[in-house]
């Protein structure tokens, strides 16, 4: 889960703030103080700032490049403290402490709940109402159904009056005032309330409910604490109406399984590992454990890698050891190399569909492409057999 970082680096912000001389000044220029200041070089306080030329302090930083350990050493301490890839340049030194508040300074109740949302987007969990929104669609509709009815009627009216002028025209009309302008206008009125509601409808059903876990978690902790009394805690049960606001990651639940599954092995070590110092802080006394979602994507990618590599490489070496080197091994292992090629060809496409998100397209290409490369190294091994 989530930490927010322990420091910030302030490189971008330190060069936001220099000043830059401009085409008037131009190199070497002095910069006159304003009228009313003296401009005595012996002035050891200036009441104006000092003009600094941007490309000289890139060229004096420049000047003390760090070398490749002293990044690499960097990079660890930033990721221990902060336990997130930022995306910020690790080149400065420049660090900001920031303030980190516990639950434990929030009151029992909405204050501490709201704290506890705040601190992980986990717990951003709320209600879709969806009855209700049903409710007032259909109730907007049958309004609209019937001012739809009453148009249609009136449209008879005129027609059955001999009146038809007035539905050729709409000038004919308007200048014969009546209930269908009217009653136009109020179809306007309620097709714009209508709309708005159905559009904002469509947005709020497309959110995902939460999964499991992070409901479990959010329900085992308002009870917990007694955070809320019974009449306004049932709603974490609306396991349907409820409303992940949280984007999901690229491996959500696969995340929340690892997580679960170091947890059983080991909660120490994996507090230890997997959590940062500012979470740490965040939770305060309270039993809420949180593991920085960078942490476990960076070991889980290390692990996928491993993966793809051994996916890859395993099957090359299967086939490469089966490759025929009689006449009448050439059928044995034959079968032998086409059923490496099934099985891992089966593993690479279970192992798309379950660690990412691809779709269906997508995994079907990859496994198509994975079983070409096989295919084709199959080919070239039997070409390389020329005799008894």
């Amino acid at each position: 889960m989530p930490g927010t970082g322990a420091e910030r680096n302030a490189a971008t912000s330190a060069a936001l703030f220099t000043p830059v001389t401009t085409p008037e000044q131009g190199a070497g220029a002095k910069t006159s103080p304003p009228e009313g200041q003296s401009s005595s070089d012996d002035d050891e306080n200036p009441s104006y700032p000092e003009v600094v030329d941007v490309e000289s302090i890139s060229t004096d930083l420049s000047e003390h490049r760090k070398s490749f350990a002293d990044h690499l050493r960097h990079l660890v301490r930033r990721l221990r403290k902060t336990g997130e890839d930022d995306g910020e340049d690790f080149t400065y030194d420049f660090e900001v402490d920031q303030i980190v508040k516990s639950l434990d300074h929030f009151i029992v109740g909405y204050p501490k709940i709201a704290a506890l949302a705040a601190t992980d987007p986990s717990f951003l969990i709320y209600r879709k109402f969806g009855w209700l929104h049903n409710r007032l669609l259909l109730y907007l509709q049958d309004e609209l159904v019937a001012l739809e009815y009453k148009l249609n009627k009136l449209d008879q009216r005129t027609f059955s009056h001999d009146n038809e002028v007035k539905l050729k025209s709409r000038r004919e009309d308007f200048n014969n005032p009546g209930l269908r302008r009217d009653t136009i206008k109020q179809i306007a009125e309620k097709l714009k309330e209508y709309d708005e509601h159905l559009l904002r409808f469509q947005k709020i059903q497309a959110i995902r409910r939460p999964t499991v876990r992070n409901q479990t978690s959010l329900y085992n902790f308002i009870h917990q604490t007694r955070g809320l009394v019974d009449s306004e805690s049932k709603w974490i049960r609306e396991g349907a109406d409820l409303a992940a606001v949280a984007r999901e990651e690229e491996h959500g639940w696969f995340n929340g399984f690892l997580e679960d599954t170091l947890h059983k092995i080991s909660p120490r070590a994996t507090q230890a590992i997997f959590r940062t110092n500012e979470q740490k802080i965040a939770t305060g006394q309270e039993r809420v454990f949180l593991i920085s979602p960078f942490r476990l994507d960076v070991f889980l990618r290390v692990a996928l890698t491993i993966l793809a590599a051994v996916l890859l490489l395993l099957p090359v070496v299967i086939l490469f050891e089966l490759q025929p080197t009689k006449a009448s091994q050439i059928r044995r292992n034959g079968g032998l190399q086409i059923l490496t090629i099934f099985l891992f060809t089966l593993l690479f496409s279970a192992s798309c569909s379950i660690f990412t998100k691809a779709r269906r397209q997508e995994v079907f290409t990859a496994t198509a492409a994975y079983s070409a490369v096989l295919v084709v190294f199959l080919g070239s091994t039997l070409n390389t057999y020329g005799g008894p």
